[in-house]
């Protein structure tokens, strides 16, 4: 939309510059009348136009690198629901993307993060990605979420990160008592 926006400003005011300037000049054509209106608008049209034009580029990339960060987060919560193991197509199926671009981005993953996706082959020889626990990567392996039955919940940090956590319902009760 951006670089629309900054084409139609370009091109619009360029040929606004150009009809002010020719008008002014076949108008008055011993003075510069139509060079001293057409000029400052080309000027501006170009400026502003060139503006939309980067600033749409630079938001098109921000967006594709959220986008595509994201698409990583849900692959990484897949992977807990479905024990550290997935397909391509049970993938591109429960997250609703084009099985092209989950092939693309688990082999990316098993290249850029070795230590935590790897590609592996079941006793048919059908490939999947096996996610690995370990390691300190903060993606959702790192943190256990349970709910009591009195609707409380504990939140565990890190996983082999052992020790008593209190509940968020205990530690309201010590906020309110002044502790």
């Amino acid at each position: 939309m951006g670089r629309v926006v900054g084409a139609l400003v370009l091109i619009l005011g360029l040929l606004l510059a150009a009809a002010l300037m020719l008008f002014f000049q076949l108008l008055w054509p011993a003075q510069n009348i139509g060079y001293a209106l057409g000029s400052p608008v080309a000027l501006i049209s170009v400026v502003i136009g060139t503006l939309f034009l980067i600033a749409s580029g630079r938001l098109g990339r921000a967006g594709a690198e959220a986008e595509r960060q994201a698409r990583v987060e849900a692959v990484y919560a897949l992977a807990v629901n479905r024990n550290g193991m997935l397909t391509v197509a049970d993938t591109a199926r429960s997250l609703q993307l084009n099985p092209a671009d989950v092939e693309a981005l688990l082999s990316e993953l098993s290249k850029t993060e070795s230590d935590y996706v790897s590609l592996e082959f079941d006793e048919q020889g059908q490939p999947f990605y096996l996610f690995s626990r370990a390691g300190t990567r903060p993606h959702p392996f790192g943190a256990k979420y349970r709910v009591s039955t009195e609707g409380r919940v504990r939140v565990a940090d890190v996983l082999g990160v052992d020790g008593p956590r209190e509940t968020l319902d205990e530690e309201a009760a010590l906020r309110r008592n002044g502790n």
